[in-house]
This record gives structure tokens, sequence and C-alpha cells, in this order.
């Protein structure tokens, strides 16, 4: 089904003795399609609505689950059952693999139409068979294109990306909030993307209009980066805070100096072309007000029209070159973002955002930059250990409590120490109450690794007792240990390896924003070969292709791997 003009809607008027004809028929389906399809695409969106995770099955084999996605023009995209297929049998594959870039391909999917089932056509000449049936489908097919710079639709609604510069080795792209508040900060992105093995680096100035940098309160935005200086990870993003000039009803610029601009790839100047101008609406009105009323400002045909050639990106499958043998080293689903959410899911976010407190989980509330109320959550243990002493405790003596395990987890936590005395109970300095004077200090010492901490008091005077109590308590930042969480990274050095039936190598972890740096080491493939506890990788006497995966021992969803390609 090529056609995808939608309206104008047409419907049979029907009437006694009318004779009915071919045309007819096809109207009435079209007529129903192609009003379900608009209140598909204007409505719910584009995009994925469930399922459609891509599986990799072995170095050259993915699988496609099953589920459902909306194409630009509302049509439903089902795949009904699990599909596996060679990569290299998949429609495209030899376009996108000789594009010039052999890092990754994408899958996409499409809708598509076609024919089955015979039935005899009693009116034509020696009753031809045709087909009486047409199956709605898909199409699946890989591509070495990139997407446009709004292909998320739903990001779209508050800030800007643009693609500024692009190589077979990196992207680098600008985000900017579409609306701003004047004399307010808002946030600034650069998100760099670097395909190879190679160490990119690049500087470059921005002009800025209507806005300024908060750091020197300067129109110039100096931009450095050097990949050489961080874990090489492939994604970066660079934050700069600039502030809204104090003008209503106008547009802030940040325009790119391509003259300024350098780039390098392992210390090795390189030439490329850079230019992008970012756009944000300086505004006196509520932000959410100005993307409602933006959203209502749009045309149906130019929401359809700015739509029709976008595809939808199921995957970013990345690839290793073995020796002139392509294989599947891993897969990125849903790179873009393109997901649907139901009602169901959506209703679902706004009473679990609406839901205070679970076990343990205090609501508390804070204050963004902006003034607006944001909900922040914290997770508290307390206690009290009881520190023995020796009788007759001399003044200046110090004491020690036994390890103790607060129960939040690994991580950085927030040691909070008390007094007890007999009237009360002191947090800080206790000398401040006189009546109340604990005749000891306190201090803590936290160990982020084993999630627990010791603590110790010195005696101010002599103490005849046998010990003294000490209350603890201990609270950790719910969206800071999920933040410190995400930036938890192993990788594996050498990241790829080719060797000899039965020779060795000794494979390194790097574990990066990770208290607790053990890891496990495995091999994917029962035939693979051998690999101990301390990294020394025995390569199989079968030549082939064989993963080695590196899991952290504390944190197993964190983990990395590498392909192994053995071969005389």
């Amino acid at each position: 089904m090529k056609n995808t003009q939608l309206y104008p809607f047409e419907r049979n008027k029907y009437f006694y003795g009318k004779l009915l004809s071919v045309e007819d028929f096809n109207a009435e389906q079209k007529y129903v399609n192609d009003k379900r399809r608009l209140i598909n695409r204007l409505i719910h969106g584009m995009g994925i609505v469930c399922g459609l995770n891509i599986v990799r099955v072995d170095d050259s084999t993915i699988s496609v689950e099953s589920g459902m996605a909306l194409d630009t023009t509302g049509r439903e995209v089902i795949v009904d059952s699990p599909v596996t297929k060679k990569l290299s049998m998949i429609n495209g594959y030899d376009a996108a693999v000789d594009s010039g870039n052999s890092a990754y391909v994408y899958l996409c999917i499409e809708y598509s139409e076609t024919e089955k089932g015979l039935a005899h056509n009693v009116v034509s000449e020696g009753g031809k068979a045709q087909a009486d049936k047409i199956r709605e489908g898909y199409n699946l097919y890989l591509t070495s294109d990139e997407p446009d710079d709004n292909i998320n639709l739903i990001n779209g609604f508050f800030e800007q990306s643009i693609t500024v510069y692009r190589d077979e080795n990196m992207c680098i792209r600008h985000v900017i909030p579409k609306y701003v508040n004047p004399n307010t900060k808002f946030r600034f992105s650069i998100e760099v993307e670097t395909f190879s093995k190679q160490f990119a680096a690049f500087s470059y100035e921005i002009q800025l209009i209507c806005m300024n940098n908060e750091v020197d309160g300067s129109s110039v935005l100096r931009v450095n980066f050097d990949e050489s200086l961080f874990e090489k990870t492939g994604n970066y993003t660079l934050t700069y805070d600039l502030i809204a000039n104090n003008v209503i009803g106008t547009e802030g610029t940040a325009t790119i100096d391509a003259t300024t601009f350098s780039v390098s790839y392992n210390k090795i100047a390189s030439e490329g072309v850079i230019a992008g101008k970012s756009v944000v609406s300086i505004i006196d009105s509520d932000i959410e007000d100005a993307m409602i009323d933006s959203n209502y400002a749009y045309g149906m045909d130019s929401v359809l029209r700015n739509s029709i050639s976008q595809r939808i990106y199921l995957a970013r499958i990345n690839l290793i070159d073995a020796g002139g043998m392509v294989i599947i080293e891993d897969i990125d689903n849903v790179p873009f973002n393109q997901y649907v959410a139901s009602n169901l899911l959506l209703s679902a976010m706004t009473i679990k955002e609406a839901a205070l407190g679970n076990a343990g989980v205090i609501p508390t509330q804070s204050t963004n930059v902006q003034g607006q109320s944001a909900s922040q959550k914290i997770e508290v243990a307390s206690g009290i250990a009881r520190i023995n002493l020796s009788s007759g405790s001399l003044k200046n003596k110090v004491f020690f409590s036994d390890e103790i395990i607060h129960g939040l987890g690994l991580g950085s936590v927030t040691i909070i120490l008390a007094a007890q005395t007999d009237n009360a109970t002191v947090y800080g300095c206790s000398e401040i109450f006189k009546a109340d004077t604990a005749p000891f200090d306190t201090a803590a010492k936290l160990n982020p690794s084993k999630g627990s901490f010791v603590i110790g008091v010195m005696t101010k005077s002599t103490i005849v007792a046998d010990y003294v109590d000490v209350k603890w308590t201990a609270i950790r930042d719910v969206d800071e240990a999920v933040s410190e969480k995400s930036t938890m990274r192993i990788s594996i050095k050498p990241n790829t390896l080719v060797i000899k039936p039965r020779e060795s190598k000794y494979l390194e972890a790097i574990c990066a924003n990770m208290t607790n740096k053990t890891v496990r080491w495995s091999v994917s493939s029962p035939n693979g070969g051998e690999i101990d506890q301390n990294g020394l990788y025995i390569a199989p006497n079968i030549e082939g292709v064989y993963e080695v995966i590196a899991t952290s021992a504390v944190y197993p969803e964190v983990k990395a791997s590498i392909m192994v390609v053995v071969r005389e």
C-alpha cells in the first residue's frame, strides 16, 4: 500500500436498487481504515507500542520478538510471532555494510501488504483465478542511513536537537530547550558519539545571542573535548549552564563559528566542516502552557508531512570486521526511543508519581532552578551501637564499635551520630547544651564497598561505666543511588582479540564508578574455551568466534563482553 493519503473521507450512500461495484466495496474498506489510521497517528503517535525487541542469537543471527508498532500514517505494523534471520539474509544488507561505515547498521521495519489465496473470477473469460485476500504484514530491512534530527517526536515538544557534525568516526549533536523564561538558568547539552577505536578530540566556539555563559558571563561558549581523558564508552554528554537575557518574545540563538573548528583522531589532525544554529524561545509565560499552545497550533497537514519520511528504527546492530567476516558485537534496541505510550502505561506512571512513601522511603520536597516543586526520595536506616570501654577509662582514650552493616546497600551514604546521655540524645557538639554534655566525642568511618561503617569514640573525661551508647542514622538519596548505579561501567582490555587455538591471553576488566571492582569471568559458549577468575583466557581447539563476559560480582546487571576470534 504505497498510497498514504488518508483524506478527504468519502463513504458509500446506500439506497434500494443501488448496484454495488468493486470500487464501492474498496471505498468502504478505505473509509474505515483511513479514519482509524488518522486517529492512531494524531492521538497515539508513531513508534513501538509493545515488544519488537531484537535479540542476538549468535554471531550472525538475530531474532525479532513479536510486537506491534504504528508507522508514520497510523498503520498497524504487527509481528505476530518471533522470527529468526541471518543478518546477511535481511533486505539491504549488502548496501548497508558496504556503505563505508562498517561499525554498525540499523534494522528498520515498515508496513507491507501481500495478496494471498485464489478465487475463480466467474465473469472473466475462462474463469481466471485471482487473489481473494490481502494480508497485512511487515518488511524488515537494514540501512546505514541516519535518522532525521526530529526523529523523537516526544522530545520535540520541549527541546531542539540538531546534528552539527558527522563523519565515519564521530557524530556531534546540540540539544537545547525550546522554551525558557528570562533571567533563568538552563542547560545546553552537546552529545558526542564515536564509532571507531580511535580517540577523538575537537574544539570550537559558539556565538550566543540573547543569552550568556553562566561561568564567565560572556556571549561566547568555548567547547573542548578529548576522548582520551575519559574511559572510552563511545557516548558522552557535555553540559553547559546558560542564562537567558531579560528579553521577552525573542529568540535566543547559539550559532557555531565554523572558522574555529578543529578535529583530530589519535592526536592526528583531520578535516571536517561543522555548522548549525540552535534556537530557544524566551517567553514570560508558563513553559508547559507554551508546549500545549504550540502543539495545537500545528495544522494536521504539517504534522503528517513532517513525519512522512521517518522510519521505525528497531535496533542499531554494532558489527566487528573479523578478518573480512562481519559478526555481530552487540545490539542497541530502539536507539532513538521511538515509543508510543499507551493510556494504560500513562495512567500507571501517573498513579506511581502520586503515590507517597514505600517501606523505608520518606518523601521530601526540593526545589529546582525554576522554582517548581520536584519530588525526591530518601532511604533511612537507624540504630543504637553499644561500644564497650575498659573499666575506669581515662581521658583521651579511643574505642571502636564492631563493623555495623547499615542495610542501605553499597555506595555513598550519610552517617549521622548522636551521643546518648541519661537525660537526652544530643546531635553535634554536646557542649552547647551544658546540662547534657556527653563525656565523649564521636566519629564514623564509612566503607562504601561493603555497605558498612565503624563508630569511634574518644573520652573527654574519665568514664566509670563499662560502655557508652551511640545512636546512628544512615541516609541515602534514592535518585542519587540510581544515578550512581547508571554510571557504573565495565570495559575489557583489549576490546577485541584474535588468537590461535589453545593460545592463552590475559584480559583486564576496567571498572568505572564502582566501589567494589570484583568481576566474574565467563565464556558464553560451552565450547568457547576457558577463563579463570584472574582473566586468563585459554582458546579452544576449534576455530570460531566466541564471547567472553566480565560481570560485576556485586552488581550482576553491570557487565561487558568482547568477541574473541580463534583462528590459525
